[in-house]
């Protein structure tokens, strides 16, 4: 195995499989589609192709989408709970966690692709414009547009369920 393949997969395994896991809400379908977006580097890697980091998450986004179509209804998204490192939640704190990320996922689930991948890719990956622009085929003008449009949606979807 080629030190360029094993460092591409050291840098990128945990962010695609974070894609991944949100997307399907499996662990173990994410491993598999984690495992199939690395086997298709390599393949890559041996047809001489430039290697780009929004080519993974691309491949990986649109295998999750390829096991949602099969499965016939959404994922269910699992969202990260940040807390201050040197905050102790308290019983009460968790449970309102629990129930916003309830909320959160749920709005989430309801938005149109691309916008549900706009926001995991962005807001809980972290990815850049670029990368997001390239991984999803659209220009850099049209991902900031269409991230807009999906936070105002979540926006929006949140606002009701608490009005």
């Amino acid at each position: 195995m080629s030190i360029w393949y094993r460092l591409q997969v050291n840098q990128n395994q945990n962010g695609l499989y974070a894609l991944a896991y949100r997307m399907l809400g499996n662990q173990l379908e994410a491993e598999d589609v984690v495992q199939d977006t690395f086997i298709k580097l390599w393949e890559r890697r041996e047809q001489g192709l430039k290697f780009e980091k929004a080519w993974l998450y691309k491949v990986t986004r649109n295998q999750c989408l390829d096991i949602i179509r099969r499965r016939k209804h959404a994922a269910e998204y699992q969202i990260a709970k940040a807390v201050g490192a040197d905050v102790v939640p308290s019983a009460a704190d968790h449970v309102i966690n629990e129930e916003l990320g309830v909320e959160i996922t749920q709005a989430i689930n309801e938005l149109a692709e691309p916008y549900q991948s706009l926001i995991v890719m962005r807001e809980i990956n972290g990815l850049s414009y670029q990368v997001l622009a390239d991984a999803l085929d659209l220009s850099l003008s049209q991902t900031k547009v269409y991230l807009h449009r999906a936070r105002n949606q979540l926006k929006e979807k949140l606002e009701q369920s608490y009005a």
